[in-house]
């Protein structure tokens, strides 16, 4: 009796104690007048970054003498595209596959990549040529440059956030109230990479030694920044 009693009256003690749920809930008022509204700033950016991916793919009936051949072109390819100036040079992907005939393995086939990158077109453009003699040229992708990109962002930081000054003050006043203040603010940046593929018929032929290295038109980017927040009127 004396233990049930006891647990009787501690629950009465918290419950005492607890404060209202409406202490902790937001002033209507206050969650009235709270705006949520967004804007966005833009700008074409002239892509200044050029990313070329090639390849080397060959078949062969013995797996080990495949491989010393795919590592031997990309070892000649890579001393190639190391030697050109302003050019950020890397190795992609590398595939083996098995080639069947009536469920049985007949020869295999794989292919590695490189990857070049540069902001010099005319370089790029020239080791193109020159890998093409045992290389196929796969695609081509334009871009802005990190650089180039942050300095754009930052622009449009300024530019966005004046425009949010703006949009609140235009709200404020048609709504008759005397200020606002930000309650929430969310910046994000982003824009479109344009690529240009290359397709399968155009790489074949570009494969041939005898072609002249590809002329470059680099285009432009979209560069975009987004504000969104909330402002409460007063």
């Amino acid at each position: 009796m004396f233990t049930k009693t006891f647990t009787f009256l501690a629950l009465l003690a918290t419950a005492a104690f607890q404060p209202p749920a409406s202490a902790f809930a937001e002033p209507a008022s206050e969650a009235r007048n709270r705006i949520d509204f967004d804007v966005e700033r833009s700008e074409e950016i002239e892509n200044d970054w050029a990313t070329a991916v090639l390849s080397i793919t060959h078949e062969d009936r013995d797996p080990a003498a495949l491989a010393d051949h795919i590592n031997s072109e990309m070892r000649w390819a890579l001393e190639i595209a190391h030697s050109a100036e302003a050019v950020r040079v890397r190795s992609g992907g590398y595939q083996t596959s098995p080639i069947a005939r009536e469920d049985k393995i007949v020869h295999w086939r794989a292919s590695q990549q490189l990857i070049a990158e540069s902001k010099d077109n005319s370089v790029l453009s020239e080791l193109i040529g020159k890998l093409q003699a045992r290389l196929q040229l796969e695609s081509l992708g334009f871009s802005v440059s990190p650089e180039r990109r942050r300095e754009a962002q930052d622009r449009l930081i300024e530019a966005v956030l004046a425009a949010f000054r703006a949009r609140g003050e235009l709200v404020r006043k048609s709504l008759a109230f005397s200020r606002y203040e930000i309650v929430h603010l969310s910046i994000n940046t982003g824009g479109t990479i344009p690529v240009q593929p290359l397709y399968a018929a155009e790489a074949r032929a570009l494969a041939s030694a005898d072609v002249a290295p590809p002329a470059f038109e680099s285009g432009t980017s979209h560069v975009s920044v987004h504000a969104q927040g909330t402002i409460e009127l007063h």
